[in-house]
């Protein structure tokens, strides 16, 4: 799957410049299947989202309930100062999550698991 790439045991899933009510579930459906695939860290990159809604942030209440349900884990990677950093700011979903500047960022943090 060209969205998604494994590293350090860590699936990285690659979420679209836009996500609203339209694509969500599409984009999500792809997080629940790495953690269906057995992936023990999923790393939801929003690094080239531009746009999403409160409800697909929202949605990431849900992945972290199935992650824990799996022992697994979930990271966030949104880049500093983009429109989706600041929605998730205002959420405190770095309250529930762990939130990353960039992938590799978070990659290394679960390779040492930290988190």
């Amino acid at each position: 799957m060209p969205d998604q790439e494994t590293s350090h045991a860590a699936a990285v899933v690659t979420l679209p410049v836009e996500i609203d009510l339209t694509n969500r579930e599409r984009a999500y459906g792809r997080l629940y299947a790495a953690f269906a695939s057995g992936a023990s860290v999923v790393i939801a990159d929003f690094t080239t989202t531009r746009f999403c809604d409160c409800s697909c942030l929202n949605a990431l209440t849900a992945l972290r309930t199935r992650a824990a349900c799996r022992n697994a884990r979930l990271l966030v990677a949104i880049r500093p100062g983009t429109l989706v950093d600041r929605l998730a700011e205002l959420m405190a979903i770095g309250r529930q999550l762990p939130i990353y500047p960039d992938v590799s960022t978070a990659t290394s943090r679960s390779a040492c698991g930290s988190a």
